[in-house]
């Protein structure tokens, strides 16, 4: 029961020292409260960028279409200078998969199956070609991905004629450049924000501590004198800022879900109605509220600790 009544004592003491210094307490839990939210929200921006550009077909994949006139000799003499090429490039993923014409053709019926004019197609009248599509890492780099394509312009028969022309290489590179960097800048510049506000909350919630040690210096003094640990003086002021940053981080979650669900739904949904009458969605909040509590309660627990200790060690001499 000793530690009941020291931890009681400590949560006691701890809760005294927020609403002693509430106006500082309550400029930390702003403080804080910003900083989460931003990190909070462009990573729920960054994490539903990746889900929707996921669901866009071949966003990560080269089709390499071979010309009508080759023969099948040459169709498998491409097909072994493809997997040499996934050999050299540790990016690419799988192997190089075959697309016969008919294929193709069932792909493109099935994709417009609701049009009329796809029944006139048929195995007799099929204008589609056969291909090879090439799938890379989706964290590739751009550069390395540019190589691919560079390497399959080299290839050549054994005639000595170049196998494909770039006209006959199709691929979403410059979406998949495009999409990496938004990802690359918002990530960016949400640590950079993160980091600048986390600073500031440690210095504001170090201020609401050092004045509950100003406020209460007779009484450390007198525990002093009375023979009390150092940890036993320290703890009720690592409570204090600790509730503070769990605190900022229940109030955060509940913050940001209502950014998510009223502000940021609704700005996607007029910017993708004006642009391209919609087609991006928004996951569901529950699916992002375990990372975002774990993510939000780290950083809660490291400024209110951080600061904690430092103004302790530097202010009360233990």
């Amino acid at each position: 029961m000793r530690w009941f009544r020291s931890f009681g004592y400590n949560l006691k003491q701890g809760c005294k020292g927020i609403f002693r210094n509430s106006i500082m307490s309550t400029a930390s839990v702003l403080v804080l409260l910003s900083c989460m939210i931003i990190v909070g929200t462009f990573y729920l921006v960054i994490v539903n960028i990746e889900e929707n550009f996921n669901r866009v077909d071949n966003l990560n994949v080269i089709e390499v279409r071979i010309p009508a006139t080759y023969s099948d000799a040459q169709i498998e003499e491409i097909g072994g200078a493809l997997k040499e090429i996934y050999a050299e490039l540790p990016i690419l993923e799988g192997e190089p998969v075959f697309v016969s014409k008919e294929e193709h053709l069932r792909r493109f019926k099935e994709l417009y199956k609701d049009q009329e004019w796809s029944t006139f197609f048929d195995e007799t009248l099929n204008p589609l070609r056969p291909s090879y599509e090439l799938t890379f890492s989706g964290t590739a780099e751009i550069t390395e991905a540019a190589k691919i394509i560079t390497r399959i312009e080299s290839i050549k028969l054994s005639d000595g004629n170049f196998a494909v022309q770039t006209t006959d290489i199709s691929s979403n590179i410059k979406l998949y450049e495009n999409v990496t960097g938004i990802k690359q800048t918002l990530l960016a510049v949400g640590l950079w924000l993160m980091g600048i506000l986390l600073i500031i909350s440690l210095f504001v919630i170090m201020n609401t501590i050092k004045l509950g040690v100003f406020a209460r210096r007779n009484e450390v003094m007198f525990m002093r004198y009375c023979g009390a640990t150092k940890a036993f003086i320290r703890t009720p002021f690592l409570v204090e800022g600790v509730i503070i940053g769990l605190f900022s981080a229940a109030l955060s979650l509940g913050v940001e879900f209502l950014l998510y669900r009223y502000v940021l739904s609704g700005v996607v949904a007029s910017v993708t109605t004006a642009i391209s009458g919609g087609g991006i969605q928004l996951s569901p909040y529950a699916n992002h509220l375990p990372v975002l509590a774990v993510l939000f309660c780290a950083v809660g627990l490291f400024a209110g600790l951080i600061s904690g200790s430092i103004s302790l060690k530097k202010y009360l001499k233990v």
